[in-house]
């Protein structure tokens, strides 16, 4: 029986919620490039219980290579799997799926949606958050939108690996290793509290790499006096992570004179790991990345950074 799996090529967005001032779709689309928009900015919305998604460049569907006869007008019981190429490293990636979704060979609309060419329920949606998209996909797709994988079976391995990272809810277990402990001192009982936020956070932040770009990627600069205090690299990219850690709640960071201008300076290669609680049993995390549309630093939880420099005075006696 023909495995009923749709790969689809999108733009890259965080949210795939509408257009929004913080989720500028990126692609190599003319149209996009040029309006900032297109049907696929609304593929993650939930309208009333329900996703609509839209297949760009599409009009008729060939859903007979999904298991429908060729009279049929649609096909239930769908996973499309959506994939877009990074902005920044590059590589297609896979953001996310709905299942169990309905696919109708020509295009539909509603009230709710101008133009979509499937549908399903929104609890059967699952978006990787941006951070997380680490499943890397072989250019397969041609000059098509789509590829229907199942037809396929020089793809199987490519298929069992897919449908496994769908049935884990989107966790790709990467290979680590274990790090040799270059010190077997152990910790003074009377560690100052800065040092042990510190320690922690960078931790966590370096966890938070491996776990999406494996071990060897990612590597502590911290006593090279760059500005920044992780580097990872992934193929011919070099991603600079300044890390903060906070014992609070509230994000409230300061930077060195050093930090500011690497910070002020920065492009798309740069991003300030903030931990928040880095204490607690339940620390909190935040990534945030520059944004060259309005110029704003967004995390990827939504929030963006206000920036108040500090002027700072050194006092000595004569």
């Amino acid at each position: 029986m023909m495995k009923k799996i749709l790969l689809c090529r999108t733009a890259w967005m965080k949210y795939y919620n509408g257009r929004a001032n913080i989720d500028i779709p990126r692609s190599g689309s003319k149209y996009i490039q040029e309006n900032k928009t297109g049907g696929e900015i609304y593929n993650f919305k939930n309208v009333k219980g329900k996703s609509y998604a839209y297949f760009p460049y599409i009009t008729d569907l060939a859903i007979q290579n999904l298991g429908a006869d060729r009279n049929d007008d649609l096909i239930e019981g769908v996973t499309i799997v959506f994939c877009a190429t990074h902005p920044i490293e590059g590589g297609i990636r896979v953001v996310g799926w709905h299942k169990n979704a309905k696919i109708f060979r020509s295009e539909q609309s509603n009230s709710y949606s101008e133009i979509f060419h499937s549908v399903t329920e929104y609890k059967n949606t699952v978006l990787i958050p941006e951070d997380d998209r680490i499943f890397k996909l072989p250019e397969t797709f041609g000059r098509s939108s789509l590829y229907y994988i199942a037809l396929h079976p020089h793809k199987r391995r490519l298929l069992e690996k897919l449908e496994k990272y769908i049935k884990d809810g989107g966790k790709l277990k990467l290979p680590r290793k274990r790090r040799k402990n270059k010190s077997t001192r152990a910790r003074q009982p009377d560690i100052n509290k800065r040092i042990k936020v510190e320690q922690t956070s960078i931790k966590i932040a370096t966890k938070y790499y491996e776990d999406r770009y494996g071990t060897d990627c990612v590597s502590s600069v911290e006593k090279d006096n760059k500005g920044w205090d992780l580097e990872v690299r992934t193929g011919n990219t070099k991603i600079n992570i300044e890390v903060k850690g906070l014992s609070g709640r509230d994000v409230v960071v300061e930077l060195t004179p050093n930090e500011y201008k690497i910070f002020s300076d920065a492009k798309l290669n740069y991003q300030l790991f903030v931990v928040t609680e880095a204490l607690s049993k339940k620390p909190r995390s935040r990534v945030y990345k520059f944004q060259t549309k309005g110029k704003m630093w967004v995390g990827n939880d939504g929030t963006i950074l206000k920036i108040a420099p500090v002027k700072s005075a050194r006092l000595t006696t004569k």
